[in-house]
């Protein structure tokens, strides 16, 4: 009798596992907002990412950089650029057999633009040089890729953390060379 009883619990855990993953196959759209960069950077980060089966999804991230602290970081000369927007298409790959929580690698494309300061010769009317400090705006274009992990509560909300960088590709001399890509998501699957 306790086998049976035993092999019936078995064969329950089975079907619920196999219902959850339904479940989440079923959902194939996520928002997302990023808590780390609104609190560590006074960035608003929103996402749209769309599964199109179990490995892969592809999505769009977008970043508006307002901050105060950084601001003041560039104007008094200790950041040569001040970037303030970002807009991130990106694919990604499940590297896990499990939908309700895996490791997964991404390859993105940012393009990225804000302030830039250089320090630049001028000549006035008589013929001296001087130095002053110039300011003005930058766009580029990086690709990149990350690595990070993904869980799902209740099948609807998902908690996301990832890292990785990207390399501005046009315009270096004026914007960061690197696009860092980090980030702890909270979203939700619909």
């Amino acid at each position: 009798m306790k086998k049976w009883l035993f092999i019936a619990l078995i064969a329950f855990q089975f079907s619920n596992a196999q219902d959850g993953s339904n479940i989440l196959a079923s959902k194939q759209n996520e928002v997302k907002f990023d808590v780390l960069s609104a609190i560590a950077f006074s960035k608003i980060h929103i996402s749209y990412e769309r599964f199109l089966n179990e490995d892969f999804s592809v999505g769009i991230s977008g970043g508006f950089q307002d901050s105060k602290n950084a601001k003041e970081d560039f104007d008094k000369g200790y950041d040569r650029t001040l970037p303030k927007y970002e807009i991130n298409p990106f694919v990604r790959y499940s590297l896990s057999q499990s939908q309700k929580s895996f490791y997964f690698a991404e390859l993105f494309v940012s393009a990225n633009g804000g302030k830039y300061r250089e320090l630049k010769r001028f000549v006035d009317e008589a013929g001296n040089g001087y130095y002053d400090t110039f300011e003005d705006n930058y766009t580029d274009v990086a690709i990149g890729g990350a690595v990070g992990y993904k869980l799902y509560i209740q099948e609807k909300f998902g908690l996301e953390l990832f890292l990785g960088m990207g390399k501005n590709l046009f315009n270096t001399n004026k914007s960061p060379e690197v696009v860092p890509r980090v980030g702890l998501n909270f979203g939700y699957r619909f």
